[in-house]
């Protein structure tokens, strides 16, 4: 996900340090001024750049234009750079929650502190897109809690830590309501790795404050630590829970028991049971006498794991480790750099203090071959991803992990089985979800090739037929039929996805050009409570549901054909006018909303066996669309309209099309029933007035649907209905727009 402050920090590294990229900040810097000073302030900016400003978020630029862009935008606007870096960083989250990404950040943590332990988690998965990227980090001291942190932050690029000041001061008023204090304790450089292993250490010392209004004169109903942190306040009765439990473990098992039995002066033993508190939220824990796992049973629960010492050596290791690299059972010579090479954190050198920096970030190991046993000399190598512990009793660093499987042709490749994945792995869930979703749509082939390898397949099938020219017609004959049948998956591997045109252009070696289309109309569709949905129910029932109701949807298109661009998650993504363009396009999507309004009653939820529900939002304007990528193409359409179809579908009622002005008034006079909804406040755009599409009373909902045995012609230019026998109940009847 790109939607944390370390997303947008692209730091790539070359050969010379000086020529570092520098990507997304660009363009958040054009997007704050433009909507915040507007599009004057930013031509003005961009003349003393000597550059056409068109910033992409796919670009990556000189660190030095970065560097100047921001001195002349501080310049013009009379800001100091710290304020608006910090500025920036609060633009962020704002940028990201208008592009969808809202939920990621909503969800990534209960309180502060929890979401920015996590922040390294989240730019773990972009270490694939942008594999030269050396990633800030993010952790956090161990006595931190929700409302008073000391927070370590570790980046490649110095100077921009009021970015991160920013983003997370914001990220705590939106989201937690609560108002932060940083302050910088220290900034210093280390070293981690011998190549681009220079890191700006910031240390900030955080401190949050609920923002609520309270009467002066409330009694006092919380115990406070001490008057210097009186803001930090804990609930009296958890204060009790927590002195009650401490006496029953005095009485029962002795004064040595308590495990605040290593504090020694009174102040150490309250901030002790002040953090058992404030981490369990009133909760007290009842810690074992003894571990009940013995160490045979706990190498073979967990086949994926290590314990290192403050040597880095190797002195424990899961059954699964040992069989694939015997000599790791010899702690005496098992230093774990012998054995793994260290993918992530990325230009870091595996040595105790570096994990130490970067405790909180997702670690990926990956097997030397040179120690693995013969049999997986040949196979691709296999990595480990995990996170690490510090075990404080000893100082020992226990990682947990697991073995880095994405798909059925990587289990399959290095000659693994699922049984070589722990069951309580969710790697199962997803193999398994994955493989009932491909048979559920009928992708699952025996002898079908995927779509990235339909090249070496062609390609295979060629040589096969050069290299079998013989005299025997038949033989010919049926490498030639072989051919052609894999031409024709080709080809319909690409009209499963693209645009008849695009796809055709394509199918000839070719690369469809984008295009500007001005009148076009596009809607949104998503789920009510499709998260709770997911929550309470099984991997194979979501898939299933969707399944079910996205299959009705792509009847609906096809009837009236619309095309959908894209469903990620519960989002539905339809559009008319692109790529071919139209005059009637605001009527085949509000009839296109109309019958998915209609199907989407058949299907039921998981959850309760109640008829699921739908929004939809729908708005007419101008688009840019176009073919991206080449190992996958895929049709995509970008624009403020798409924009503003997502946000009138998060802003409308469950149940009902919530249309713009600009499409009401493409509606308006041809047969369709419209209400007015009244104004609403949409954010980045202010007031609008906006409507709801209630029918259409130039034809039933049956008829909109396809569910009648009529061939409807365009029903709002007044023509009739004309009837047709139907071959097939299952047959799609058009509309003949």
């Amino acid at each position: 996900m790109h939607c944390t402050c370390t997303g947008y920090l692209k730091e790539k590294n070359v050969n010379n340090e000086s020529e570092t990229k520098f990507g997304h900040l660009n363009v958040f810097i054009k997007k704050f001024v433009t909507e915040r000073h507007g599009p004057q302030s930013w031509s003005s900016i961009i003349k003393g750049l000597n550059h056409s400003g068109n910033f992409s978020e796919k670009d990556q630029h000189d660190d030095e234009l970065t560097q100047r862009l921001i001195n002349l935008s501080v310049s013009h606007l009379n800001f100091k750079r710290e304020a608006f870096l910090v500025l920036i960083g609060e633009y962020i989250l704002h940028y990201f929650t208008r592009f969808g990404y809202d939920e990621l950040i909503r969800l990534l943590g209960g309180n502060i502190l929890e979401f920015v332990q996590n922040l390294d988690s989240i730019q773990n998965y972009l270490r694939d897109d942008y594999q030269d990227v050396i990633a800030p980090s993010f952790h956090c001291d161990e006595d931190s809690v929700s409302d008073r942190m000391i927070l370590h932050y570790f980046s490649h690029r110095p100077g921009y830590h009021p970015l991160v000041r920013g983003f997370i001061t914001e990220v705590a008023k939106v989201l937690y309501k609560m108002e932060l204090s940083i302050t910088i304790i220290s900034i210093s450089n280390e070293s981690v790795a011998d190549e681009y292993g220079h890191r700006e250490h910031v240390i900030f010392n955080i401190v949050a404050k609920r923002i609520a209004e309270t009467p002066d004169d409330l009694t006092p109903t919380f115990v406070a630590q001490t008057k210097k942190h009186g803001e930090r306040q804990i609930h009296k009765e958890d204060v009790d829970a927590v002195k009650e439990k401490l006496d029953q473990i005095r009485r029962e098992f002795g004064e040595d028991a308590l495990p605040l039995a290593k504090f020694r002066s009174a102040k150490a033993k309250w901030r002790a049971i002040a953090r058992i508190t404030l981490l369990s939220r009133g909760f007290v824990p009842n810690y074992p006498e003894q571990n009940f796992i013995n160490p045979r049973m706990f190498i073979e629960v967990f086949p994926y794991h290590l314990i290192l010492n403050e040597e880095m050596k190797v002195i424990q290791s899961g059954i699964k480790i040992q069989q694939m690299m015997p000599l790791i059972r010899s702690s005496r010579t098992a230093e774990v750099q012998l054995f793994f090479n260290l993918l992530y954190p990325r230009h870091t050198d595996f040595t105790y203090e570096n994990v130490k920096k970067f405790i909180m970030c997702p670690f990926v190991l990956e097997f030397k071959r040179d120690k693995l046993v013969k049999d997986w000399k040949k196979r691709p190598l296999l990595s480990l991803k995990g996170q690490m512990y510090l075990l404080r009793d000893r100082g020992y660093y226990f990682f947990i992990c697991t073995p880095t499987i994405r798909c059925w042709y990587d289990l399959e490749e290095r000659e693994m089985r699922l049984a070589d994945i722990p069951m309580w792995d969710a790697t199962r869930d997803f193999l398994l979800t994955d493989l009932a979703y491909r048979i559920g749509t009928g992708q699952n082939y025996t002898n079908s090739f995927s779509f990235n390898d339909n090249t070496d397949a062609l390609g295979s099938l060629s040589q096969r037929i050069d290299d079998k020219k013989t005299d025997s017609n038949e033989k010919w004959n049926i490498l030639m039929k072989e051919l052609n049948n894999e031409k024709q998956r080709n080809q319909s591997l690409y009209s499963s996805f693209l645009p008849r045109h695009s796809a055709a252009i394509l199918s000839q070696g070719q690369m469809p050009k984008g295009d500007y289309y001005p009148d076009v109309t596009a809607l949104f569709c998503d789920i009510v409570h499709f998260l709770q949905i997911v929550g309470s129910s099984k991997p194979i029932e979501i898939v299933n549901f969707i399944n079910c109701l996205y299959s009705r949807f792509d009847r609906v298109t096809k009837i009236h054909d619309t095309y959908r661009v894209e469903s990620i998650g519960d989002a539905y993504f339809v559009v008319s006018g692109v790529p071919d363009k139209v005059h009637n396009h605001a009527e085949r999507i509000a009839n296109t909303a109309l019958g998915m309004m209609f199907t989407s009653q058949e299907v039921a939820s998981p959850v309760n066996g109640e008829n699921v529900q739908i929004r939809i939002g729908v708005h007419t304007g101008s688009v840019v669309g176009g073919v991206f990528g080449t190992k996958i193409p895929r049709y995509i359409v970008l624009g403020e309209t798409a924009v503003v179809a997502s946000k009138m579908e998060s802003h409308g009622e469950p149940g009902k099309i919530h249309i713009t002005p600009s499409t009401y008034r493409a509606l308006k006079g041809k047969g369709y029933s419209l209400e007015e909804r009244g104004k609403i406040e949409l954010r980045g755009y202010g007031t609008l007035g906006t409507y709801y599409l209630v029918g259409n009373e130039n034809a039933s909902i049956e008829d909109i649907a396809g569910r009648t045995k009529q061939e409807v012609s365009y029903i709002n230019e007044g023509k009739e209905k004309g009837t047709r026998p139907i071959a097939d109940e299952s047959e799609v009847i058009t509309f003949n727009y």
